[in-house]
């Protein structure tokens, strides 16, 4: 069943982010599919137990449901698990999956809390290797290279300035002001370095990513002084 579910899920997310813009089409799905297949198979090599065909459905279909795009109520999980299940998941996998889904993504982070969240999604937030894989391979393709690519196409996309001197980044940014951010198109790209993207290698979960957001995050730091210095160039 493994590869025509898989090229079942492929063609369907295809056609869904088709018309997105390229912060987030298929070729970024493709990418985080890569990249978590990566992480998995480092996993397996430590002796972690790794399911991965829950890893690719759930990179694959990670960006469903994305509120900066989807203004329906269902979630990314909801919209998800009956396309799984009709294509011959069972309904425990595709809930799985389903779950997954609707745990990847920087403001589903933020809105986290530990002290006042049901302990079995905490501990469950905590134990699922297949989760801290997907969420770290989608990490890991919002920083480095493609990372500043992606923060550029996104904030041309929604006519975000690149750079505004004296427009301090929001520190310590919550999930509200995230996303009233993102909805409004407010900031800019580069501040967008500093309130989220310069954040994400300390929220990263597996070893092999950690190591890679590391040196991905050195990559943007020096793009985003080299952006500082060219601006303040001696008159």
């Amino acid at each position: 069943m493994t590869d025509s579910i898989i090229k079942e899920t492929r063609a369907m997310v295809s056609q869904y982010m088709c018309n997105l813009d390229p912060s987030h089409d298929m070729l970024h799905v493709d990418r985080v599919v890569r990249l978590a297949m990566h992480l998995a198979n480092d996993c397996l090599t430590k002796g972690q137990r790794v399911d991965c065909e829950i890893v690719e459905l759930a990179a694959l279909c990670h960006d469903v449901g994305d509120r900066k795009y989807y203004k329906g109520d269902a979630s990314g999980g909801e919209l998800i698990r009956p396309f799984l299940m009709e294509h011959g998941l069972t309904h425990e996998r595709a809930s799985l999956v389903a779950r997954i889904v609707d745990h990847v993504g920087f403001r589903k982070e933020l809105a986290w809390n530990d002290d006042q969240d049901p302990q079995q999604d905490v501990e469950w937030r905590k134990n699922c290797t297949e989760l801290h894989i997907v969420q770290d391979a989608d990490k890991l393709d919002a920083i480095g290279a493609f990372g500043v690519l992606r923060c550029a196409a996104f904030s041309g996309a929604k006519n975000i300035p690149l750079f505004v001197p004296n427009l301090d980044p929001i520190k310590h940014m919550t999930k509200d002001e995230y996303e009233q951010q993102t909805a409004k198109g407010k900031g800019t790209a580069i501040n967008h370095f500093h309130e989220k993207l310069f954040l994400l290698a300390d929220m990263m979960r597996t070893s092999k990513g950690k190591a890679m957001a590391k040196e991905r995050t050195e990559f943007m730091r020096l793009f985003v002084r080299r952006i500082e210095e060219e601006y303040h160039m001696e008159l």
